[in-house]
């Protein structure tokens, strides 16, 4: 099913296609069973087999044809060609969130929409940036609003988090700003799920304290819009932020008792029925408080098929019940295939499966019925899907937790006691609140202690680390060696998944050694940063050099929203330097936190004075860290790789003026017969003086276009003395100086160079190997 899925989101055949294809081999399929059905013929079975898995795959090609083809409703159509302009919304809270600038948004369920005259009843989710009617609606509330349509944003770097598909793996297409709230209609309706999900979060605040009700709602309700970037950081680096998403754990810990009376409904007549039906509405239950959310869905199926396989005494195929809970997935939504949750929960499940077994036969018997053998399975099972899960978690998330065994020790045994604890407290406290307070107790202080560990783990450096894949080919490595210990008593299979094993190492080793034979490459990626600048250079001898940092705005800034996550997503952990072309928020906003996230070897800058904080913040920092700060000139050469030159042609180290962009740094970027030019904010004037020192030097292939295509720069002496064959303008699409201007994109077009804009190309990345530069598209 996976395989047919996946040829048709890489090859994307026609429908009609994979129609006729699932016909033929429906037919021949048949016609083979009815032969093998006449004769005893093995060879004639194995066939049947072999096209049967054919027609699975088919069916796998057809089912997510048609999910892809699935046309948007009119209305849909009509609001994702509609950015910015007006529109009426009425719709149900179904989630209350902060930005992480601390503005709140809702996700509603639409209901009745108005645009340009055009109105609609049909139903879908939006998000909406509602801090203008912040505090003013809960969850289940009706409201009606004027509002803009807003864009969601897309993926604007390589390596960034994907926004726009992520809010679509939760079925949200959809983005507005509330400008005007016109009417709250508070939710009363018992009939509703959400009205029983904000009763339980409204206990859970009078249970637990400030400290602990954002971590309490995450764990029992699966509600984590109250926890901060920082919390949802430290749990993940404590290796703890599975508890964080109700998923298997949570759905087990609800089920637990159903599977201690069990043996109860073998007893009675009809017994397997009532407890199945029973079984349903525990699940259905929870899965409704939680809010019905695909990782909570994922678990309920897969509890609901593993319970039925003890119901119904068939808990000896728990893979397949679990292979089963994933088939029905994919066969309602082939889209899950790729969602992380799915990847990591039926991964985790299955490699807990396969390997803990053969882990489990290792130890002696008793030793497995001692005291401690249930804390030492949590470390066991930690490490196991640490390990197993390795090849996923570097490729999505770049980190890895080294204390992860032990936190899950520590709490995660405590945690079959406390979360149903917690949930009878609720119940308990709705009834009488005192006997709910005092029986939540225990709850209350286990979770203090656990945000306690979480915080201090997360200061410690050594508790996480760093990586990042150099093949994809590793994950059919990580396969077969999971399979690989899974089947080490099977002898026969044993050596054939040794040699697939072996056969994929000495792949990516063949391929490894065949990349360092080719000639070293420079890359240049420049980031879309909006309205600032901010370029990665990694050297032919992996050395990591910025240029400029990004804009900064408050609550924002390109170091922690864009270059920071791509540097640990690229698995970087230095920069052997940082230039800052010249001291404005658009070319330094990032630095302060670059500083406090990553190593830098040295920072230079263009040494002129500037009045603000958060120039004279980071030169402070700096020295507080002992990075130091070197003011360049023109003339300067820095020895960054031996294989390049980075040549300083400016500023020349006197001051002309008050304007910074006048004296910014100048940098030529020279390997091989490529050059590049970085000019920074430089005006005409400091391009006139570039001009009159250089000439002919100034010649170039690839310019980074000064002052986002301002009418200040981009001369028209400076242009036909640097003759690019390639420009890269760094801007935002919507500013509020109206770059790039008509006379600059005039004087540029008039050298026929090939210009490229950050606001429509997104990030820009390029490679030379010190004869011809090449576009990387990504």
């Amino acid at each position: 099913m996976i395989t047919g899925i996946l040829i048709y989101d890489y090859f994307n055949p026609a429908l009609p296609v994979s129609l006729i294809l699932f016909a033929l081999l429906s037919l021949i399929f048949g016609l083979i069973e009815w032969k093998a059905h006449q004769s005893s013929s093995l060879v004639l079975q194995k066939l049947g087999i072999s096209m049967f898995l054919m027609l699975v795959i088919s069916f796998g090609i057809i089912r997510n044809a048609i999910h892809s083809a699935q046309d948007s409703p009119l209305i849909l159509q009509l609001i994702q060609i509609s950015d910015w302009e007006p529109i009426g919304i009425t719709g149900s809270v179904v989630s209350i969130s902060t930005t992480s600038s601390g503005k709140e948004r809702w996700d509603i369920t639409v209901s009745e929409t108005e645009i340009s005259q055009v109105k609609s009843e049909y139903t879908f989710k939006a998000r909406v940036l509602a801090d203008e009617a912040a505090g003013e609606a809960t969850l289940g509330d009706r409201v009606s609003f004027s509002g803009t349509i807003i864009p969601i944003s897309e993926k604007r770097n390589p390596l960034d988090f994907d926004y726009k598909g992520y809010l679509h793996s939760q079925g949200i297409s959809t983005q507005f700003k509330l400008d005007t709230l016109h009417r709250v209609q508070l939710n009363t309706n018992p009939a509703e799920w959400v009205w029983w999900r904000e009763r339980a979060l409204e206990l859970v605040d009078k249970n637990f304290d400030a400290q602990t009700s954002p971590i309490a709602k995450a764990l029992l309700v699966g509600y984590k819009q109250e926890l901060d970037s920082e919390s949802k950081t430290a749990f993940a680096r404590a290796g703890l932020s599975h508890i964080m998403a109700v998923s298997g754990l949570h759905v087990g810990f609800i089920i637990a008792p159903f599977w201690i009376i069990i043996p109860y409904f073998w007893t009675k007549k009809h017994g397997k029925k009532v407890g199945l039906l029973l079984l349903i509405l525990i699940l259905l239950s929870y899965a409704g408080i939680t809010g019905f959310s695909p990782s909570v869905m994922r678990a309920s199926v897969m509890a609901g098929f593993l319970t039925y396989g003890k119901l119904f005494h068939k808990i000896n195929d728990s893979i397949n019940l679990t292979a089963a809970a994933a088939l029905v997935l994919l066969i309602i939504n082939p889209s899950q295939l790729f969602d992380i949750g799915f990847q990591l929960s039926f991964s985790a499940v299955l490699i807990i499966l396969l390997i803990l077994p053969v882990i489990q036969n290792l130890f002696p018997y008793w030793m497995r019925i001692r005291w401690y053998s249930k804390p030492l399975m949590v470390v066991i099972v930690s490490l196991v899907v640490q390990f197993g899960l390795y090849p996923l978690q570097v490729h999505y998330f770049g980190e890895i937790s080294l204390v992860s065994p032990i936190a899950n020790a520590l709490f995660v045994p405590f945690l079959g006691i406390v979360v149903p604890l917690s949930l009878v407290s609720l119940f308990i406290a709705a009834v009488i609140p005192p006997a709910g307070l005092i029986l939540n107790y225990p709850s209350y202080i286990f979770l203090g202690w656990m945000s306690d560990f979480v915080n201090m783990a997360a200061e410690w450096e050594w508790t996480w680390t760093t990586a990042s894949l150099n093949s994809n080919l590793i994950f059919i490595l990580w396969v077969f060696l999971i399979l690989g210990i899974a089947a080490w008593h099977i002898s026969a299979l044993r050596w054939k998944l040794l040699s697939s094993f072996l056969a994929t190492a000495s792949l990516i080793l063949s391929l490894n050694t065949i990349d360092k034979l080719k000639p070293a490459t420079l890359r240049i990626t420049f980031f879309d940063v909006g309205q600032g600048d901010a370029a990665l250079i990694r050297t032919p001898n992996d050395k990591y050099i910025l240029v400029d940092a990004g804009v900064w705005s408050p609550g924002y800034n390109s170091g922690k929203s864009v270059i920071i996550p791509h540097l640990k997503s690229a698995g970087i952990q230095k920069l052997d330097a940082v230039i800052l072309s010249h001291p404005h928020a658009d070319h330094i906003g990032g630095i302060i936190d670059l500083m406090e996230s990553i190593s830098i070897d040295v920072i230079y800058n263009s040494g002129f004075h500037y009045d603000s904080n958060l120039y004279q913040s980071y030169l402070k920092l700096a020295e507080e860290k002992s990075i130091p700060v070197k003011p360049l000139v023109s003339g300067d050469i820095l020895a960054l790789d031996p294989s390049m030159l980075f040549l300083i042609l400016g500023p020349d180290g006197n001051i002309y003026n008050a304007d910074p962009n006048e004296h910014s740094i100048v940098l030529n970027v020279i390997y091989g017969e490529s050059e590049f030019l970085f000019t920074g904010d430089a005006g005409e004037e400091q391009e006139e003086r570039l001009v009159h020192a250089y000439h002919d030097l100034l010649d170039t292939d690839l310019l980074k276009v000064g002052h986002h295509g301002s009418r200040t720069s981009s001369g028209t002496t400076f242009l036909q003395t640097v003759t690019p064959e390639i420009s890269v303008v760094s801007l935002a699409e919507r500013n509020r100086f109206r770059h790039p201007h008509r006379e600059a994109l005039n004087r540029l077009y008039q050298t026929n160079t090939d210009l490229l804009f950050t606001s429509m190309e997104r990030a820009i990345i390029f490679e030379s190997d010190g004869k011809s530069i090449q576009r990387i598209h990504w």
